[in-house]
């Protein structure tokens, strides 16, 4: 490192003066603040507390709704005494709580994917770009609360503020994911009061909030005034295990008791619906501690597969045993450990099918509502997801119960990342720069762990702890592993610390889990055969799913499942970071960042999830789905057997079914009977398939696993679970053309006429001027094609800049003859002056079918591989419905296609399109035998592959995916309009995945085009 550099990062790093504001220096993190505790709501008598609805609670005061709030451009610029009571804000405008301020017009959103939107320069902050927002309200205190102890909640705010009570000030906080409680009985009283937020974009603590999100603020979980009995449940902390046979329950349970002192005694029932399986009753000792502890012989263990809850109800009692205050939560009985170099959950070796989530909503950013949280949970269980990773803060509470509800592992990471010094540490190799080698920051990184810990101790659902992400490694966080590992041993903590791991395994010996971030398929199978190696493998972060990707996924869990040391992973992500905005035509559009001012932002595309921000399935979706699939199938001689890979419930809750497809077409379907399969096993079917009905059909096998009702909470009843196809039979074969029509020279063209078709070749292009049958024109064209709309991938590995010579080629054309040639026309086209030769023969049957054979002969051995070879045709917009017999129904790659059935499918030509965040390549079908293009009145074209094909059949000229500059091309300008497009390939490249950034986005080599000759044909005929 240079003494220039060397300089600047002592100055960078040096530290601040105390007369520094709170919210620029890292020691001060929270001031008048209570201890953080678990998340749970006091009440004044059982019955409420098992309710749990703190809507009907005399005690709890939700202020939410419209705040009076006036936006500052700078900490300088902002309003002065405000949060005195006196102070006129009757002329501010309002701001909903919860709401980020850029999603309701304050400012403006901000996407950044690594590093700052603001100058690197720890702990200070630029002012000139900190907004700040000033909120005030009135709360009106009921009678009732006189003589409580008032606790005031704000859920979540960033990156950090003031409280004010009454113009007293209450106290200040930073970390923008998590809760603060707030003691202001003394600053509240019964009656109007008033209540003022003084809240700052950035602070010291955004140098910790460096994830590739939208930097965004406000305040965004719920504010809320408790008003606490003046003795009170101040915390809990509830372990609830299993014993050494993972069958009895294991109850141990602290109360600590807050407020004033007197006679109270604690009293903790388990409930197992309405009936009581465990009552313990105690007094605090000298700490204000209650512990008790019991068993319950015979527990329904809690896991992901099987999520059995029990109620645990605690009241506080007086010395008469009346109940001064009383909460109660859902509790699962489980055990999380490493043990034979697995993560063991109740025992038994799980397998993380994971992914990674952000909380986005297209219209409020990070305000989640209720039915949008369900939602995602919905798709999850219904798409075979078992773990979700919250990256890379603390989420809302409510998704941690509906986790332990409904049976997901959660991964619970801290608010920590330092993306932008582990960037400066991969500049310059000097450790010092790392937030977490830094002995000021070491209090803000303890904070973040141990708070996170603190309240979300109680939930089944989380088994890993995370100290962060993308951060670096340093003493900061291995302080905080020990911190955890002693404060809570009944979990595991995950810790990479890296961006990526390069050509090396780097094992963190303080954590428990090795936890690689896009390593691919090799690096992963070497890990899990060195035997120095000890950790298991999870990834945290793997398949990056941006745009048109996911590719190989099937040969990740191939090798995945070939292995014990290797669990599984989170895919990056769930959901795409896209914002709903117009376009100047009224259209919707998804937006990224370049579409905003985004000061301080980058180019970084946001669509990287496995659905839609609307939480509309991507392809990809269906395709995580069929490989994350708990039931298999597997052909072994003589028959068939069923794989039941859950890792702790049999097959009983579910049903087997085949069908039967010729061409395409279900002819027969039946029940399997299912066997007893236990958990990891696999038995034989009871299964003969019927014979065939056509003797000529191409037949194929199709077996399902269904739920039964309740067998997966939030899924339907018949929901497929895992299926699998098999052939019995390969494809029908082209028939040849008996005997061709001799073709006519018609001056400009070569003409080839039967049976009311024609074919004509223009002499000059050598392209078709058409195809027509009835004196009705089906398509035209037919370019030599080899080069694809750029995807998300392609654009990350550089391939429009890398592959652009086959962009020339498929626009550029030499025709070196168009010839008779028998009963054929024979068009040769070079590309790149004698790099690349096609020739392309056209026949014609006397019943007006023609046929085209293809060569694709490339002459130069020092081409990249092209993305696609095949034709280009245009179709007439009447043409706007498809059938197809192939994979589908949604769009199939050759890296992505094993969540495609090959069966007869349908649908409109606009519905064969799908809406990425950028436009780029979509809607190809892989393995097709054959696809009709046709009108309303099922007239048409259809097209046959000698050989199965990879074709695609679009609404618009397939030039409106070309690339664009960012910020320029948006998905609303994707929608039909004049000639449709059929591309027909011989190939076309996969679409990669295993990054998005970089040359391991492109396709796995197998998936690629190979730069040798390839032949290829297919007929074109009548629709019907």
């Amino acid at each position: 490192m240079s003494v220039r550099l060397s300089l600047l990062v002592a100055l960078v790093a040096a530290p601040v003066a105390a007369q520094q504001a709170e919210w620029e220096r890292p020691e001060v993190i929270r001031e008048g603040a209570e201890p953080m505790h678990a998340t749970f709501a006091g009440f004044e008598t059982k019955q409420a507390a098992l309710r749990g609805d703190v809507r009907r609670s005399r005690y709890h005061l939700s202020l939410d709704g419209d705040w009076r709030m006036k936006l500052a451009p700078d900490p300088e610029a902002r309003p002065k005494g405000f949060e005195q009571p006196g102070y006129d804000v009757s002329g501010w405008g309002t701001m909903r709580v919860p709401g980020i301020l850029q999603a309701e017009g304050h400012g403006g959103p901000v996407f950044v994917g690594s590093g700052y939107p603001f100058p690197r320069n720890q702990p200070l902050i630029d002012h000139s770009v900190n907004e700040v927002a000033s909120y005030r309200r009135d709360v009106v205190v009921p009678a009732h609360f006189a003589g409580r102890r008032m606790l005031l909640t704000i859920g979540a705010a960033g990156a950090a503020y003031y409280l004010w009570v009454n113009g007293q000030r209450v106290g200040y906080s930073e970390d923008s994911k998590l809760p603060a409680e707030f003691d202001v009985t003394r600053q509240m009283h019964v009656g109007r009061n008033t209540v003022a937020i003084e809240l700052y974009r950035y602070a010291d603590g955004s140098y910790l909030e460096d994830q590739d999100f939208w930097r965004v603020n406000g305040i965004e979980r719920s504010v809320s005034l408790y008003a606490a009995p003046a003795t009170h449940i101040r915390d809990l902390d509830v372990s609830a295990g299993l014993d050494a046979g993972y069958r009895d329950g294991r109850l141990k349970l602290g109360v600590a008791v807050g407020g004033a002192a007197g006679g109270v005694r604690v009293r903790a029932t388990v409930l197992d619906g309405k009936r009581a399986v465990l009552v313990r009753e105690g007094a605090p000792d000298a700490q204000r501690m209650v512990t008790l502890a019991g068993d319950i012989a015979g527990v329904r263990a809690w896991s992901a597969e099987a999520p059995s809850l029990y109620t645990l109800l605690v009241e506080l009692l007086d010395a008469r045993g009346r109940v001064i205050e009383a909460t109660s939560r859902r509790i699962g009985f489980r055990t999380v450990e490493i043990a034979g170099g697995e993560v063991r959950v109740n025992g038994r070796r799980i397998m993380i099918r994971g992914v990674n989530r952000h909380e986005h909503d297209p219209h409020t950013i990070r305000i989640m509502s209720d039915a949008t949280l369900r939602r995602d949970l919905e798709l999850m269980k219904a798409g075979n997801v078992n773990a979700l990773r919250l990256s890379h803060y603390p989420n809302d509470e409510r998704i941690y119960a509906l986790a332990d509800e409904v049976g997901l592992y959660l991964m619970d990471e801290a608010d920590i990342e330092s993306h932008g010094y582990l960037s400066l540490f991969q500049q310059t190799g000097d450790e010092s720069v790392l937030l977490g080698h830094r002995p000021e920051w070491k209090a803000a990184h303890l904070d973040r762990v141990q708070r996170m810990v603190e309240r979300d101790k109680n939930h089944p659902s989380v088994i890993f702890w995370s100290l962060g992400n993308e951060t670096g490694t340093g003493p900061n966080f291995e302080a905080a592993a020990k911190w955890v590992k002693a404060r809570d041993p009944s979990r595991l903590v995950s810790f990479l610390g890296h961006s990526m791991s390069g050509w090396r395994h780097p094992v963190n010996d303080y954590v428990d889990i090795f936890a690689p971030m896009y390593d691919d398929i090799e690096k992963i199978a070497d890990y899990a055969v060195r035997p120095e190696f000890k950790q298991p493998l999870i990834l945290c972060e793997y398949a990056h799913a941006m745009g048109n990707s996911l590719g190989n996924f099937q040969d990740y869990w191939d090798t995945i499942r070939a292995h014990r040391k290797l669990q599984g992973g989170f895919i990056w992500d769930w959901v795409d970071q896209t914002l709903i905005r117009k376009d100047a035509a009224g259209r919707d559009y998804w937006a990224q960042g370049p579409d905003f001012d985004n000061k301080g932002g980058d180019d970084s595309p946001v669509g990287d999830g496995v659905i839609r921000s609307d939480r509309t399935p991507d392809p990809e979706y269906h395709e995580m789905a069929k490989v994350y699939a708990p039931i298999g199938f597997e052909r072994m001689a003589p028959g068939y057997v069923v794989v039941n890979r859950h890792d702790h419930v049999d097959l009983s809750g579910y049903t087997l079914d085949w069908a039967m497809l010729e061409d395409g077409v279900e002819v027969a379907r039946g029940n399997i009977p299912v066997p007893v399969v236990a958990p990891g096993g696999r038995a034989p079917l009871q299964l003969t398939p019927p014979a065939a009905r056509d003797p000529s059909a191409e037949r194929r096998l199709v077996l399902r696993a269904r739920a039964k009702a309740g067998a997966i909470p939030l899924v339907d009843t018949g929901h497929v679970v895992g299926w699998e196809q098999f052939a019995l039979t390969g494809p029908r074969e082209l028939p040849a053309v008996a005997q061709g029509v001799a073709p006519v020279d018609g001056g400009a063209v070569l003409r080839l006429a039967a049976g009311g078709a024609v074919l004509e070749v223009d002499k000059v292009s050598g392209l078709l001027r058409g195809y027509a049958r009835g004196g009705r024109m089906l398509l035209t064209g037919g370019a030599p094609d080899f080069w694809r709309a750029p995807t998300d991938n392609d654009i990350g590995a550089n391939v429009p800049t890398s592959h652009a010579m086959w962009k020339q080629f498929s626009e550029h054309r030499r025709v070196d003859a168009v010839r008779s040639e028998g009963d054929a026309i024979v068009v040769m086209h070079d590309m790149g002056v004698g790099s690349v030769k096609m020739e392309t023969r056209w026949t014609m049957a006397a019943d007006g079918t023609a046929r085209g054979d293809v060569t694709f002969t490339p002459i130069r051995d020092d081409l990249p591989d092209p993305l696609r070879v095949g034709l280009q045709f245009r179709t007439p917009p009447a043409l706007d419905r498809v059938r197809w017999y192939g994979r589908g129904p949604h769009e199939t790659y050759v890296d992505r296609r094993t969540s495609g059935l090959i069966a007869q499918w349908g649908g409109t030509l606009a519905e064969q399109y799908h809406g990425y965040a950028r436009p780029q390549e979509s809607g190809t079908k892989q393995d097709v035998r054959w696809i009709v293009l046709e009108d309303e009145g099922g007239r048409g074209l259809k097209l046959t592959g000698g050989q199965p094909l990879a074709v695609n059949a679009l609404a618009f000229p397939y030039a409106d995916l070309a690339m664009q500059p960012a910020g320029k091309a948006h998905s609303s300008d994707i929608r039909p309009h004049g000639d449709g497009t059929l591309l027909v390939d011989a190939a076309q490249a996969g679409v990669g995945g295993d990054t998005g950034w970089s040359l391991d986005g492109r396709a796995h080599m197998q998936y690629r085009v190979p730069l040798k000759p390839i032949r290829w044909s297919f007929t074109l005929g009548a629709a019907r």
